[in-house]
């Protein structure tokens, strides 16, 4: 046992599993519906089965301890512009420093890993030296894996390549988007997958129970639960599909 597997294994302190509210879409898409106040919907939610908010350096220091009430908090570290910009970048550069994220009080990190896009090796490279420089901190880092024009995101090839090679690099844990045959992603991946949102078209409950029986562990749900009109309803659906 070492710091890093110590940290990483205290993610998943409740019975095996991670659950964690995504609420880091506004440094992308600026205000949103849900997270106009981002303290008062953490401060709702914190009230609920969650594990974890996955959130902005800007928002941790917005927070307090009494805030999140022994939450366990993920900083998302990297960006890829806006979507203000006449162009999206498919490679997302690192923001902060394990420094930051250790005073912020930062329990992991999460960063993207861009693939099949005109700067996969580049997209590789900062995500394997990213790992590198926060485990030497002992710091866990999550990889959430996207396809660099969103068309491929919910392919199982795509999605279970995507995993593996995330692992591969230095991910502690992968932050993966549905697909059919999510069993083969899992099979394949040897880190612990969560799932990144779900089909918006598609019944959130039952999309997270067939994951959780083909091994996944844990769920990272973002404008499913923020922008659901009863969230705390939904949590604790989820909750019992996650950990029974």
């Amino acid at each position: 046992m070492n710091g890093l597997k110590r940290n990483t294994t205290r993610l998943f302190d409740n019975k095996g599993t991670l659950f964690s509210a995504a609420l880091d879409h506004p440094q992308i898409y600026g205000v949103m519906d849900g997270l106009v106040d981002p303290i008062s919907t953490i401060k709702t939610l914190v009230n609920s089965e969650l594990d974890a908010f996955i959130i902005n350096p800007g928002i941790f220091n917005l927070l307090n301890a009494d805030t999140v009430k022994g939450k366990k908090l993920i900083m998302r570290a990297s960006l890829g512009g806006t979507l203000m910009s006449s162009s999206f970048d498919d490679h997302h550069s690192v923001m902060v420093s394990p420094k930051q994220a250790l005073q912020s009080g930062a329990d992991a990190i999460l960063i993207m890993l861009v693939l099949q896009g005109a700067h996969d090796k580049e997209s590789m490279i900062e995500a394997a030296r990213t790992a590198e420089v926060f485990h030497e901190y002992s710091i866990p880092v999550i990889m959430e894996v996207l396809c660099a024009d969103y068309t491929k995101n919910n392919d199982p090839e795509f999605v279970r390549n995507g995993a593996r090679i995330a692992a591969e690099i230095g991910a502690d844990i992968v932050k993966a988007f549905y697909c059919e045959d999510f069993a083969s992603v899992v099979a394949g991946c040897p880190v612990p997958i969560i799932l990144a949102g779900g089909p918006k078209d598609a019944d959130i409950v039952k999309v997270a129970a067939s994951v959780v029986s083909d091994g996944c562990k844990g769920f990272a749900f973002g404008r499913n639960l923020f922008q659901n009109e009863q969230p705390l309803h939904l949590i604790h659906l989820l909750d019992k599909v996650l950990r029974g």
